[in-house]
């Protein structure tokens, strides 16, 4: 066994391979997948060591995973051996390359593993010496002594190599990642849609039987005439609640869509104030207040009437009567900052950073929280629009929700 004194000055590399080098080091600057990076590492590698043949191993924890190679005959491309039972294994433990000239009489080498092979000398070097995440291997059909030039040639490869083979792997898990969310995501939302359609089924045939039996129960008063205004209650609540799981499947697929048109904020203010009965039945006034000059903003009417119906709804759900909701709008720059605010009984501060929160949902119970999906859908359409969502609240004295559109 000889041991390698690094490293091989590069005035004394020959122009082809310094040539070589350079190529190598510009293309890696550019590869993200794994299997390019190794590819490219491992055609170079063999050009430049005159080897019958190059792997291209990676540490796996205690395993080291022999993933690619490229020699005369095939060798263990795709095979796994414990850490402590290979050449490979013992390169990276020890931080240091390995120049074996004879393998059957180096006690590192699993004479019966090599047997099978056209291997007689290899030299196998560690891909980042610190902290060593592979190696890289040449071997020799013939007896041979790697001289320095190269082995040095396969360390600089493999120093190299380094930062692509982490990239890769990052970029690798990345994607992963990325594409088991685009799964569940998917999947969510055919889920969903599946559900709402199975519901809506049976909610048709509610509403259709309790829309015949209306004229029947007419001249009717008492229990009769209430079970059915229970049941068209609860079918519009439901059909409701359909609605939002689909919109929320949207948003978080970002598939939502929009249909925006230039409208006068006065008109959407007034389109709002449709509300009022819902507030004033509870005994709370709502009022207006319109900006100082009309003004246009590019919007989805219906859309932007959801949020006003998500957001009055939560203000009066917690605003006890005699109190006040008022709706605003004030021109900022190149947007319009629309607002809803109560008096009512207002958002504990541990509440708000999660109240809009897809996933960490708050307590269903929590002032301002709203009902189920309301606030996580409110948010995905303003931001749908190019707007922004947020919330001030003082616990006892209102919440105030502002968004912003964008101007037409």
């Amino acid at each position: 066994m000889r041991r390698f004194q690094d490293p091989l000055p590069f005035e004394e590399l020959s122009h082809d391979d310094a040539l070589v080098l350079l190529e190598v080091v510009r293309e890696l600057a550019h590869l993200r997948e794994l299997d390019d990076i190794m590819a490219l590492v491992r055609r170079a590698a063999r050009q430049l060591s005159g080897a019958d043949g190059v792997t291209f191993v990676l540490r796996e924890g205690d395993f080291v995973h022999y993933a690619d190679e490229e020699a005369i005959t095939p060798l263990w491309k795709g095979r796994r051996f414990p850490i402590h039972a290979c050449i490979s294994g013992w390169v990276m433990l020890h931080r240091t390359p390995a120049i074996i000239e004879d393998i059957y009489a180096d006690e590192r080498i699993p004479s019966d593993a090599y047997r099978s092979t056209f291997v007689k000398s290899l030299a196998m070097v560690p891909i980042r010496r610190a902290e060593p995440i592979g190696s890289i291997g040449a071997y020799w059909a013939e007896r041979t002594a790697p001289g320095t030039r190269q082995v040095a040639l396969l360390q600089a490869l493999a120093d190299s190599a380094a930062v692509a083979v982490e990239n890769g792997r990052l970029y690798a898990a990345e994607r992963a990642a990325r594409q088991a969310a685009e799964a569940e995501t998917r999947l969510r939302k055919e889920l969903l849609a599946m559900v709402s359609h199975d519901l809506r089924n049976p909610l048709g045939v509610i509403t259709m039987t309790t829309s015949l039996l209306a004229p029947l129960l007419a001249p009717l008063n008492g229990r009769a005439r209430n079970h059915l205004d229970t049941l068209n209650r609860s079918a519009l609540r439901m059909d409701r609640l359909i609605h939002d799981l689909l919109d929320f499947a949207a948003i978080e697929a970002g598939s939502f869509r929009l249909a925006p048109v230039p409208l006068a904020i006065t008109t959407l203010m007034e389109q709002a104030a449709e509300l009022g009965p819902l507030a004033h039945e509870r005994g709370i006034g709502l009022e207006l207040r319109p900006p100082e000059r009309d003004i246009a903003v590019r919007c989805d009417p219906d859309r932007i009437h959801q949020v006003f119906s998500n957001l009055v709804g939560n203000a009066v759900r917690y605003t006890p009567a005699g109190g006040l909701i008022q709706l605003a709008a004030t021109i900022r720059e190149s947007q319009v900052e629309l607002s809803v605010s109560d008096t009512g009984t207002g958002i504990a501060p541990d509440v708000l950073p999660v109240l809009f929160d897809r996933v960490q949902r708050p307590p269903a119970r929590v002032p301002g929280s709203g009902v189920g999906l309301g606030l996580s859908i409110t948010r995905g359409i303003v931001e749908a629009h190019g707007g922004s969502l947020r919330v001030v609240s003082e616990v006892g004295r209102g919440t105030t929700f502002l968004f912003t559109l964008p101007m037409a």
